[in-house]
């Protein structure tokens, strides 16, 4: 399996992971061999690019922290939820959110990575445009989820961070959609008017959901950061609670990793150096080293090019050594594949990843 930029794909390649449509629907099967026709529907979606099967990696398979049947249901629950609030809202009923609608969503998610024997997130992430927040939501909450599990937060305080976590930003239903859909960037007034969400989607939760005032504060305080220099209450450090801080890592490193309509979506490398750039200032720096543990650099199946020039396929990522993966290596003479392994073979030690092929 390898991972195959847009710009890269080529009729006759064959498809070896799934592509959904804006319905959460597969839109081209596993297993099909892509033509002109698709290849132009993949790019409309907005999708960055695809995973293929090929000889060069036909040994290499990927196996997500949890499976992609749960992180479509999460997606799916997410945006029946949050267009449930949005209907209320929009027809004044006294819409009151059951608990056990969040639970239903939560709960899954939890036991899936807690059962994840190697909790590293290894799949470019992709994602629809005409369903994005979506899945930037149920990706907020696998992230979250594996940041609360790392950092050793267990049982009922999982549970809070999870919730917290997936209804970080329901406030957005306040805000006019020709500002939320708007392709590019936002004028002074228009980020004040984003910027009240925060606080009106705290209002929201206090008031029709079921959860508990520690989830709600955590779900506040999303946008504070670290340094004091966040909103909407200029929070710092441990002022914040360990739910927003959390989240906010979570929420800015799958905003960036994602493709926008006004921006490509940055590699995993470059989203890691801006989060590590702006830890001790947006970030909480713990939580920072927190997701490097979590989070595959080289994701298995994308092309790399090494510091010797030579170009391999990551094969495989070690938890808590995102710039030392298993390499296969590309082109080789000898039918049988080569491997490098930059984490235990001493003899590479001084080969490095160079960059991501794309």
């Amino acid at each position: 399996m390898l991972y195959i930029p847009l710009e890269r794909i080529k009729e006759g390649m064959l498809l070896a992971r799934p592509v959904y449509g804006a319905d959460f629907n597969i839109l081209i099967a596993r297993g099909l061999e892509l033509q002109e026709a698709q290849i132009k529907r993949i790019a409309e979606m907005g999708y960055p690019g695809v995973y293929i099967d090929s000889s060069d990696s036909s040994d290499i398979s990927i196996k997500d922290v949890v499976p992609d049947s749960l992180r479509i249901n999460t997606a799916v629950a997410a945006k029946e939820l949050l267009n449930e609030v949005e209907s209320g809202l929009r027809q004044k009923t006294n819409l009151k959110v059951n608990g056990d609608t969040q639970r239903r969503i939560v709960m899954p998610v939890i036991g899936a990575l807690i059962d994840c024997r190697r909790r590293v997130i290894e799949l470019v992430d992709l994602k629809p445009l005409p369903d994005y927040s979506y899945y930037h939501a149920a990706n907020v909450v696998i992230i979250s989820i594996l940041l609360g599990l790392e950092m050793g937060i267990t049982g009922s305080q999982l549970y809070e961070l999870g919730m917290a976590s997936l209804i970080h930003d329901a406030g957005n239903t306040f805000i006019p959609k020709s500002i939320m859909q708007k392709p590019g960037r936002l004028s002074a007034e228009e980020y004040e008017v984003v910027k009240k969400h925060t606080e009106m989607g705290f209002q929201l939760l206090r008031e029709r959901f079921d959860i508990s005032i520690d989830a709600c504060i955590g779900a506040l305080q999303h946008h504070e950061h670290y340094d004091g220099s966040g909103y909407p209450n200029r929070l710092k450090k441990d002022k914040i609670s360990i739910y927003g801080r959390i989240i906010a890592v979570a929420d800015v490193y799958d905003a960036l990793v994602s493709r926008r309509p006004f921006r490509p979506a940055m590699l995993p490398p470059e989203a890691m150096e801006f989060m590590r750039f702006n830890e001790g200032t947006m970030f909480d720096p713990e939580i920072v080293v927190a997701l490097r543990r979590i989070i595959s650099l080289y994701p298995t199946g994308m092309e790399v090019e090494l510091n010797t020039g030579v170009r391999c396929v990551v094969a495989h990522n070690y938890a808590g050594s995102p710039e030392r993966p298993r390499l296969r290596l590309l082109n080789g003479i000898s039918k049988v594949p080569s491997y490098i392994d930059l984490q235990i073979d001493r003899r590479f030690e001084n080969i490095r990843v160079s960059h991501i092929v794309i």
